[in-house]
């Protein structure tokens, strides 16, 4: 009886089994494979299957042993599929879908072999494939006629039909070499177990290898994709070439390269994705071009990436992507207004590095906001500095320092989404449905920063990018009204009693930041910083030489000789001119940058000589000149604490002397003073007399000194982030 009990189980759990397994294949729709024999393949080629509006050959679901063991049957499939699919009148596909392909398979067997000579190639086959050959796309050397034995030329192999893989499974190797593909290749979730050679194929209408798993080496060089090839999600277990491989543009999103990649001189012609690929080995794009734009978003990089002069024509998109080795950008070009765009980029190891050539790739790199960029950007800054690329991370410093002041702009005139209308919401660059989205979900819960925007249904990064500038999340105002319309409205709302002083710190904030990128390139820029001293220096020494020689005309004139004026004039037009040209040669708003300087050097100098001349001067001590110089030595000295008015203790005033205004050199005496104050040292102590003089004029002249000491420590502070080595604090981590 227990034996029998004992039975019953097993009999009822393999009924189970089998019920469940066939439940599976029936869910898959996909019955068991059938082994091929001849009789199966003979009736199949004469019975060829319309497949997808394709006439085509079915071989489905079945399992094609051409392993050597079973060359009789193998040389049997080549030679009836060849000559069913070559000899029929119209293109005959082949359909190996679901099947399994045990041993080598040779496609270039089925295919018809011509040598690229044109009548030939015309005999064979129709008007419409000829032309296809032909196509300048295609990019084959056709001989017109055969200049020595057709032995002797290229040949090519020509697959008339189109040719489906669907799930297929290759057990053996897989040889497509030099085939031309007329009417495309489906290869969807085929997988390739032994190498794959699919060089110098030419895929027309369409190449789709997606989902399909290679797990050794597969060879695409020199291969020409005339429509976009698609590799989405597949997986590359093994070397993978496709050196020198043309495409029309290509879909590698999600790909996994587990084995080197190489894309050594292929060229792009249309936009490319790469985005969620892994590289676990090293990727390789030297001296390829990119003639449309290429998307590595939320790519990962284990192993080393090579762009080395690579061509790209349109933006890299490098966004949420990351590394662990190195990336090589050197010799890089990009068009001109196209940038390297690596917002939210990652360093996932302390041997990740960006490397290009020094001085230029700090120019290509780019982020569009600074929120969720700073440590990337700062992480970026110590790779240049470690590199001694002091130039390229002065670049990225300047990029932070925009981002910067684009956000304090933001946080002074941003419109606030928390109150908004739709209507304003719309002016500022969000679409009406938006606009609308915003303003519903801000009633049930207030944004509390800009970046939520980007979990509502309908707004993408590119609006979020549009609008980064013109908008703020402030939940605090939340009872203010935004929509102002007037400036008095705006003045009303910066000094509300609530937010007032925040605005103004805000403001303070942003104009401090203005001024050092516009006049020191925020300390990144030398030639920038210089020109603006020697305008300032030859500024105030004319200001000064027009202030002691020019005193009256009348009733006894006071005024410097013809020739003098003629030198000092003159000169000063030499240092000015110097100076506007170093502005403009390394400022990126030369414009605002003199209008900056001339609100330093303007109002308050000229205020001071206006009311000098309108007053007049009337004091002892006229005919004498209000310098005076330090008569016992003439050497260049360093003046850091020299203050700009003659000493009092009776022992150094013996010491200072008036300046001699009879000597034609004298005017030289002007810039001296005026390098004295802005930049502490000069040729000669020269300093004004505390007495008999305007008070007007000693404010003229500590203005000067004040500025100079603004000035010094702005150029000391620019000489250290530019001079490798001059403060070695900026490379402690």
């Amino acid at each position: 009886m227990r034996l029998i009990k004992i039975a019953l189980c097993v009999l009822l759990l393999t009924v189970f089994m089998l019920r469940s397994s066939l439940s599976v294949q029936a869910a898959n729709g996909q019955p068991e494979p059938t082994l091929l024999n001849l009789e199966l393949l003979q009736e199949r080629l004469n019975n060829p299957s319309n497949i997808e509006g394709v006439a085509a050959i079915n071989l489905q679901h079945l399992i094609i042993d051409i392993r050597p063991e079973n060359a009789e049957f193998r040389n049997q499939f080549y030679r009836l599929l060849q000559t069913t699919l070559n000899q029929s009148t119209k293109p005959l596909g082949l359909d190996l879908s679901y099947s399994q392909i045990k041993g080598d398979f040779n496609g270039g067997n089925l295919g018809v072999k011509v040598p690229l000579i044109e009548e030939t190639i015309k005999s064979v086959f129709s008007q419409e494939e000829v032309e296809q050959i032909k196509s300048k796309s295609v990019n084959l050397s056709i001989f017109k006629s055969p200049q020595s034995s057709s032995t002797s030329l290229p040949k090519l192999t020509v697959w008339r039909g189109r040719l489906k893989l669907e799930e297929t499974q290759f057990h053996g190797k897989v040889d497509f070499h030099n085939t031309f593909f007329l009417k495309g290749v489906d290869s969807r979730s085929a997988n390739f177990h032994k190498t794959a050679n699919w060089s110098d194929c030419r895929f027309s209408l369409f190449a789709n290898f997606g989902g399909a798993s290679f797990r050794e080496s597969v060879n695409f060089q020199r291969s020409y994709f005339i429509t976009s090839a698609q590799f989405k999600q597949a997986d590359f277990e093994g070397l993978t070439d496709f050196q020198g491989s043309h495409f029309q543009g290509g879909n590698f999103s999600k790909v996994r390269f587990h084995g080197a990649a190489d894309f050594d001189k292929t060229v792009w012609d249309e936009s490319t994705d790469f985005s969620e690929s892994w590289w676990s080995d090293r990727g390789s794009f030297t001296k390829s071009i990119f003639n449309a734009s290429v998307s590595f978003n939320q790519s990962r990089f284990s192993g080393s990436m090579d762009f080395r002069d690579t061509r790209f024509s349109e933006n890299l998109n490098l966004r949420e992507a990351s590394i662990e080795g190195l990336m090589d950008f050197s010799d890089v070009g990009f068009n001109k207004g196209k940038m390297l765009n690596i917002d939210h980029f990652m360093f996932d190891s302390k041997s990740a590095q960006i490397m290009g050539d020094p001085g230029i790739i700090g120019q290509f790199i780019t982020v569009p906001t600074l929120q969720g960029n700073e440590n990337l950007l700062r992480k970026l800054i110590r790779n240049f500095r470690e590199q001694e690329q002091i130039v390229d991370a002065n670049y990225i410093e300047f990029l932070r320092a925009k981002l910067r002041l684009n956000t304090l702009w933001g946080r002074i005139f941003g419109v606030n989404i928390n109150t908004a209308s739709a209507s304003r919401l719309v002016a500022i660059g969000f679409e009406p449905k938006q606009a609308e989205t915003i303003v519903r979900v801000r009633e049930e819960q207030p944004f509390r920063n800009l970046v939520e925007i980007l979990r509502l249904e309908g707004i993408n990064l590119a609006t979020y990018i549009k609008v980064y500038n013109r908008a703020i999340a402030n939940s605090k105002e939340a009872t203010i009204a935004d929509n102002y319309s007037s400036c008095w409205q705006r003045f009303l709302r910066i000094t509300h009693l609530k937010y007032g002083v925040e605005k103004l710190l805000t403001i303070q904030q942003w104009l401090q930041l203005e001024i050092l990128l516009l006049l020191t390139g925020y300390g990144t820029n030398f030639p920038l910083i210089f020109g603006v001293g020697i305008v300032a220096i030859a500024y105030f020494g004319l200001l000064f030489w027009l202030v002691d020689r020019v005193r009256r005309w009348r009733p006894s004139p006071i005024l410097p000789t013809a020739l003098e004026t003629t030198w000092m004039l003159g000169s000063y037009a030499i240092f000015t001119a110097i100076g506007l040209l170093e502005i403009f040669s390394a400022s990126t708003q030369p414009g605002l940058t003199l209008l900056c300087l001339g609100v330093f050097l303007l109002p308050i100098p000229g205020l001071i000589l206006g009311i000098i001349y309108r007053r007049g001067r009337y004091h002892n001590l006229l005919n004498t000149s209000y310098l005076t110089e330090d008569g016992s030595l003439r050497q260049l000295r360093l003046m850091i604490g020299r203050l700009p008015i003659m000493p009092r203790y009776p022992l150094f005033r013996e010491r200072y002397l008036p300046i001699l205004w009879d000597r034609r050199w004298n005017w030289l005496n002007y810039y001296d003073f005026s390098l004295n104050n802005l930049l502490k040292f000069g040729f000669n102590d020269l300093r004004m007399r505390d007495e008999f003089i305007p008070g007007l004029v000693t404010t003229l002249v500590w203005y000067q000194w004040s500025l100079g000491v603004l000035y010094l420590i702005l150029l000391l502070w620019t000489l250290s982030r530019t001079i490798p080595g001059l403060n070695l604090l900026i490379y402690l981590k």
